[in-house]
């Protein structure tokens, strides 16, 4: 049986990834929640790059998610 994205990203709850934005943004946090719409809410989110932003949490949006990829 193959192996949905759902079940994936259920699999990330609570763990860190990185998520890749179509802007080129990357933000590394753990996955705190997400919807079917794949809206991530990360926890403990930060923006790589030159501003380096961190946030407490933050919410990000699943039509202009690329990529989650998990931290190891």
């Amino acid at each position: 049986m193959a192996i949905r994205p759902f079940d994936l990203l259920h699999k990330s709850l609570k763990k860190p990834v990185i998520v890749t934005m179509k802007n080129g943004s990357i933000f590394t946090g753990t996955v705190a929640s997400y919807d079917e719409n794949l809206n991530l809410y990360l926890s403990g989110a930060q923006e790589d790059g030159e501003d380096g932003r961190e946030f407490k949490s933050i919410v990000l949006k699943g039509g202009n998610i690329v990529t989650i990829s998990p931290v190891e």
